[in-house]
């Protein structure tokens, strides 16, 4: 079975180069020194292009819609959604400079004859810098809210009341044929998928879009078996009329990024939030999102790849909330580079197991998702890598090398003490960031857990942790009966008054009171047979306990004086 609803999310295809007279509305124009015509030889989309002919002149290659007028302002029609032009040109060199605008995409509230004026142009290539491009076609994304290469007019008019979308191409050199191609151009923030059952829910996704012989959506890419979104897939909707489960595995997806040059540098041309999934039902219909293959009772493998970039903030709101049947399971999913916030839901039937969240923004939980085997490293958020919260159900995880945030942040005290049941930290600048009041974590399971470090306000860390002391001489064997006293440095009150154990040589005692803690550990041996000097070593007792090897030195002379005279 497949997913049966997949639809652009916005105003949709506005072009698709079926002929001079646009079947989508509008007609194909050119105005300056060149020629258009659709092209049956040369073209990506369905079954032809509109080309033009450019030699060492200059003009606009576009559509005119008329009177279909698009608003992307505040409260408009078209409010946040994006442009996706699929662009070939098969003579870059033939192009003028970047300083001199070679190649752009033009928004203009003009129409055939008067887009020369009262336009927006977005610079995407140039003879001395094609930003990585080779001419192939490429489909650019493009905000025209952002800030452009250089403009003609009012750009809030503009934007009101956009009337032609196309390109500028300024060429120095001549090309013998048709150098620039156009093909399909759609409007909107991504797509949504609202009904269907699939297993291969990704590549029925990417298949769809890609189906370049019925059309050819830039919001869903493959290149070389790695699938490329630019914009939000919605799965699932607050106003669908069918059930939805969409489940895959083991597929990677990288959030892509579009440039055009403004100001002397290569630029986003979408804006910071805009990509991203966002999971949505509706009480009527339940929506099922699974990726990855369910270990045993609560591990992974697997899982999808979830890449985000160096340009966007990329989301994941995996939690539409509206159902309660609803469900989202992830089984060895990572997310990477993701550094818009990840939240998954007040609702637990919902799970991650044997996951990665690394380089990312916030994990918000919400609520109380089953959170198991997961490894939370490297978080770009100033605060925290996971977000606590009161109903949160968390056990088996790691926290890595959090060093621009905390591994965990507690916003609130209202439920201390709180347990960490197996969470384990190593290569945090702070374990914990309490972003509220005095609280205290006690540390649980077999190995306990391992927070040691914090920063805001106090944070008690309690549970039973064991004081290892190990005792031998200097040729490394173990002693035995050696007196082992450990005393809280602060208090000098006793935490441990052993001797050491035969043949290993160990004293050992559980300790139960908050870490870190300095400790003095004292070993001594003054008689009954060989003598030793005494040891007095200044230790810690950290979140994982105190395992700390004490060697002595003989003390021969005491032992000469003794055996004489006895």
């Amino acid at each position: 079975m497949a997913l049966t609803t997949i639809a652009i999310e916005g105003t949709g295809v506005i072009a698709d180069c079926d002929n001079i007279t646009d079947a989508q509305g509008g007609t194909w124009f050119e105005l300056g020194g060149g020629t258009i015509s659709q092209s049956t030889d040369v073209f990506f989309i369905r079954s032809a292009s509109m080309g033009g002919k450019y030699a060492g002149k200059s003009g606009i290659h576009a559509i005119d819609k008329g009177s279909g007028l698009y608003d992307f302002t505040s409260g408009g029609t078209q409010e946040g959604e994006l442009i996706y032009i699929w662009i070939s040109m098969t003579a870059l060199g033939t192009l003028d400079t970047l300083a001199n605008f070679g190649l752009c995409i033009r928004v203009s509230s003009g129409g055939s004859t008067t887009a020369s004026s009262n336009y927006l142009d977005f610079l995407i290539a140039g003879s001395n810098d094609k930003n990585g491009w080779s001419g192939g076609w490429k489909c650019f994304v493009i905000d025209p809210t952002s800030t452009p290469s250089r403009y003609d007019g009012v750009i809030a008019d503009i934007l009101a009341a956009v009337r032609t979308i196309g390109v500028w191409i300024d060429c120095l050199g001549s090309a013998r044929a048709d150098s620039i191609f156009v093909n399909e151009i759609a409007i909107g923030k991504g797509i949504r998928v609202t009904g269907g059952t699939s297993t291969t829910g990704w590549k029925d996704v990417v298949d769809y879009c890609t189906d370049y012989a019925t059309r050819g959506w830039g919001m869903w890419q493959e290149r070389e078996g790695i699938y490329y979104s630019y914009g939000k897939t919605y799965i699932g909707d607050s106003g669908q009329t069918a059930t939805l489960s969409f489940k895959d595995a083991a597929r990677i997806i990288q959030f892509g990024i579009s440039e055009y040059y403004e100001s002397a540098a290569w630029k986003t041309s979408i804006p910071l939030s805009f990509s991203g999934i966002v999971i949505e039902d509706v009480s009527g219909f339940i929506t099922t999102f699974e990726d990855g293959v369910i270990v045993g009772s609560d591990n992974g493998r697997s899982g999808s790849t979830f890449l985000g970039n160096s340009q966007m903030d990329v989301s994941a709101d995996l939690y539409g909330g509206a159902n309660a049947a609803s469900d989202v399971k992830l089984y060895g999913t990572q997310f990477v580079g993701m550094t818009g916030v990840i939240v998954m839901g007040n609702d637990s039937q919902h799970l991650f197991y044997g996951g990665v969240i690394s380089g990312c923004g916030q994990f918000d939980p919400v609520g109380g998702p089953l959170l198991r085997n997961l490894v939370f490293s490297e978080t770009s958020d100033l605060d925290a890598a996971l977000l606590w919260n009161e109903s949160i159900n968390i056990t088996d995880c790691n926290f890595i090398a959090n060093t621009l945030g905390a591994g965990i942040e507690h916003p609130s005290a209202a439920g201390t003490p709180y347990t960490y049941t197996r969470l384990y930290f190593s290569d945090n600048t702070n374990d914990v960031l309490n972003s509220s009041t005095a609280l205290t974590v006690n540390k649980s399971g077999v190995p306990a857990s391992d927070p040691s470090t914090y920063e805001g306000s106090t944070v008690t860390f309690t549970g039973s942790v064991d004081i290892n002391v190990y005792v031998k001489d200097e040729d490394s064997n173990a002693l035995a009966g050696i007196s082992v006293r450990v005393e809280n440095n602060s208090t000098g009150a006793q935490l441990m008054n052993e001797k050491t154990a035969v043949t290993t040589g160990l004293a050992t005692e559980s300790y139960s009171g908050s870490t870190p803690l300095a400790v003095k550990v004292k070993v001594r041996k003054s008689s009954d047979g060989r003598r030793f000097f005494p040891v007095v070593s200044n230790q810690t007792i950290s979140s994982s306990g105190l395992t700390v090897t004490i060697t002595l030195i003989e003390d021969t002379i005491a032992w000469f004086f003794t055996t004489t005279t006895t």
